[in-house]
Parts: C-alpha cells; structure tokens; sequence
C-alpha cells in the first residue's frame, strides 16, 4: 500500500510494539469519541469529539506508516494556513452548500443525500446545529489536506533524482494552480459534497493494491454516487480507469472491476426510477416548514426544490436562461474554463507522450482513456453551470493519475518523466514564477475564477472599449 511505502524511505518513530500499544488505544479513543459523537447532543462535546476523531486518525496513519517527514510537515502547513486564510465564518456559511447537510435519506433518496444522512446519524436524529456542520467541514478539509501532504511528501522524498524535478513540479503545479485543493477552502466552496468524493478517491488510491482491502472500492463507488449524482462524469469513471490498469495484474481485479460496474449502474437506474417514489413531502415548501425547528442553517429553498423536487428539465432550463442572459462566451464561468485550459494541453500532452513510447497494445488502449475522459466530461458543461466546480475535479482526476502511474513505477511513464525531467530544470524559474501567480491570483470558486482574476480580466475589457 501506499501509505505503507512511506515508511521505507524514512526514519522509523517506534519499535513495533509501541506501534501496536498506540493503536489500540487510538482505536479504542475513535471508538469512545464515535459514541459521544452520536449519543451526546450538546456541541460542548460533539465539536471537540469531531477535531479528537480527526486527530486520531491522522495520528493512526502516522503509525501505521510508521514515519513523518519535513515534506510533508511543510504542505500540511502550506495548506493549513490557506484554509484559514479562505475559510468562512460560521454565520456567512454559503447557504447552498449548507443545504446539502439537510438533505437526509430519512426525507427520501435525493441526488446527494449521502452527506445530510451522515450529518443526520451523527445529530442522532435531532436538531443540526450550523456549529456542528461548520466544524464537520473543517475536519474533513483538515483531513483531505493531510492526506494530500502524506502522499506528495512520500512522492517528494522517495523519487530517483532522474525523476525528481517533474515530482517536484507536479507537486508545486498542483499546490498552486487555480484548481487546486485550496478552491475548497474558498467561501462558496467550503463544504462542497465534492470534498467527500475527492477523500474516497485518496483513500481508494492507498487501497486498490492491498489483496483485502481492494474489495471495498464497490462501496466507496456507491458512497461516490451517493454523494452526488454528477460525480458520474468525474470520479466513478476515474475509479474505473485505475481498476481498468490493474485488469492484467489479477483476476481478482476482473470481478472487481465488473462488481463495481454493476453497483454503479444499478444504483443510477434505481435512483432515476425510484427516487421520487421515497420522498415524505409534497413540495419544497412543505419540507422547508418542517425543518425550520431542526437547523439553524441557513439553507436555500430553490436549491432544496431543485435537488428533491425539480425534474433534469428545470436544471437545463435554468442553464439555458442563464445562457440566454449571458452568452457563452460572457458567462465568468467560461472564464474558469480558459484559465485552466494551459493545463488540459498539458497533460493531453503528457497522455499523447505516453501513448507514443509505449509498445504494448493494452497499454497503449489505457493511456487514451485519460485524454477521452477529456471529452466524456463536456456534457456536464451543458447541462450545469457550475464551470469552476467541474474544472477543480477535471483538474485533481488527471494529477491522481499521473502520480499513481509513478507510484506504481509504470516504465512507460518513468521513461516520459525522465525526458521532461531536463526541460523542468532549465525553465525552473520561469516555472516558479507562474506558479507564484496563479497562487496570488487565488484558486476558482464555485462558478466563476477568482475575484482577483475576475478584476484583472473585467478591467482589461474596460481597456479595449476605451482603444475603440
């Protein structure tokens, strides 16, 4: 396993059976602070038990891998500082994304009730708190950025020195560009059901290799579904094209591959057939009057209509007046678009290198489906019009890939690294200059880019209607 890996390349913390002491009394801890989760309701108690829940199973990986280095100390707290940077406060939580948390299985099947249900359970049921969901959010983010840490640092440190300068400035690349992990943090951004697909995908990653494990990747792809339908064009295919590399390795991977196809399918269909059939109110308003003595959120009816009660239809239709209003070309969201287009070309380009160098057929049949995922995603942009959202998902899916393919040493794309490797040496100060402006100019919301890239590219419009 990946996690696992880590600690060949580093020093070791503790002997194997401080290890095995630690975790059972870390085990035993999750297991106490999971109860006083659910069965206490005071938030004097359930948000501490949120950030002990978290720090116990950061601290389990620490153990498990059995190492730490200055890497990733230093990601985790070049991250950590943005989301407090970016981070909303409490009351001015966006009111969509709150509403997500609402959303609960015990209402009825919606397209993203995965997150409401979990919220729901550990609320046991009873009034959600706008504390508690904030601090839920700002766990899982400080979870996700850990993760995200671990694995970069691991990469960063173990890598050959032939190969080291492209680590390095994927590594950098994806801290820095306008679809990094950083957009989560940003206010209309911050507690996306997005970031709870991009979890299961990190950790799906530290599992597919493991001979146990790997049989969970089924549920994680229901739990992916679950969290929001759209992820149908983004992170399901995404599991499927790692499970489709591993296809030669084992047959174990061929009934993986096909359980997980089938979960996904059948679950979509049931979805569309059945869903509507589970739901415990009439309309939006209804359920909106009931649920004012549960939250203190501040939660968006038409979103709530849209998510339980609108048909597909009322979704195109309100792209198309949005459209009509705007243009295409005029919608900011475009904009979101064009700015993370260099990086479309570039890791087109990557996949094209690969496809050239390698000589095995199936192999050569697997490196086209990163640039085909490509076209598989462009639908999406016509039926919703959150661009900067499916653009940090587009971006993250290609980075995952083209890391995993060097963690698992893939020569084909060892060999591809190595002659980039010169190129990223001779041009690394223009490489950091980029990367220091796109840092500056901030990563992309929810819908449009950022504010400070919004400025710059409304104020040089002005600019040329002045010229003419």
């Amino acid at each position: 396993m990946m996690l696992k890996a880590v600690s060949n390349e580093d020093k070791t913390l503790y002997s194997n059976k401080t290890r095995f002491r630690l975790m059972v009394v870390l085990f035993f801890l999750v297991f106490c602070d999971l109860f006083c989760l659910v069965f206490f309701r005071t938030n004097l108690i359930k948000i501490p038990a949120l950030y002990i829940f978290t720090a116990c199973i950061m601290y389990l990986v620490i153990l498990y891998k059995n190492s730490i280095n200055k890497y990733e100390v230093g990601i985790f707290s070049f991250l950590f500082i943005q989301l407090l940077a970016l981070a909303p406060k409490i009351d001015n939580l966006c009111s969509l994304t709150a509403s997500t948390f609402l959303l609960s299985y015990r209402y009825g099947v919606s397209s993203r009730g995965f997150l409401g249900t979990v919220v729901d359970f550990l609320s046991n049921g009873e009034f959600i708190s706008r504390y508690f969901v904030w601090h839920f959010i700002f766990c899982s983010l400080i979870l996700m950025i850990f993760l995200i840490s671990v694995y970069l640092g691991y990469f960063i440190k173990s890598n050959k020195d032939n190969i080291k300068p492209f680590v390095l400035f994927l590594s950098l690349l994806l801290l820095t560009c306008f679809a990094s992990p950083a957009a989560y943090f940003t206010p209309n951004n911050f507690g996306r059901s997005e970031i709870y697909a991009l979890l299961f995908m990190l950790i799906l990653v530290a599992i597919i290799d493991n001979q146990y494990l790997k049989w969970l990747i089924p549920v994680f792809a229901l739990f992916t579904i679950s969290i929001h339908l759209i992820l149908v064009f983004f992170y399901i295919p995404f599991i499927f094209i790692l499970l489709f590399y591993k296809l030669p390795e084992k047959k174990s991977y061929i009934a993986l591959f096909f359980v997980s196809f089938v979960v996904v399918v059948s679950s979509f269909i049931s979805y569309l057939l059945f869903a509507k059939q589970t739901f415990m109110f009439p309309d939006a308003a209804a359920f909106v009057e009931y649920i004012k003595t549960k939250t203190d959120l501040n939660y968006a009816y038409e979103f709530i209509h849209m998510i339980f009660f609108a048909g597909f239809g009322d979704h195109l239709s309100d792209w198309r007046g949005l459209m009509a209003g705007w243009g295409f070309l005029k919608f900011s969201g475009t904009i979101s678009v064009l700015i993370n287009l260099p990086l479309i070309v570039l890791f087109a380009y990557f996949w094209i290198c690969c496809f050239r160098v390698e000589q095995k057929r199936y192999m050569k049949l697997f490196f086209t489906l990163p640039v085909l995922l490509f076209v598989y995603h462009i639908p999406v942009f016509f039926m919703f019009f959150d661009f900067g959202r499916w653009m940090i998902m587009i971006i993250l899916i290609q980075f995952m890939l083209i890391f995993y393919l060097i963690y698992v040493k893939n020569n084909t794309v060892l060999t591809v690294v190595a002659k980039m490797a010169p190129v990223i040496n001779r041009n690394k100060w223009y490489i950091i200059v980029a990367c220091a402006t796109m840092l500056f100019l901030g990563p992309v919301a929810a819908i449009r880019p950022s504010d400070r890239v919004n400025h710059i590219i409304l104020g040089f419009l002005d600019l040329l209607k002045f010229g003419f």
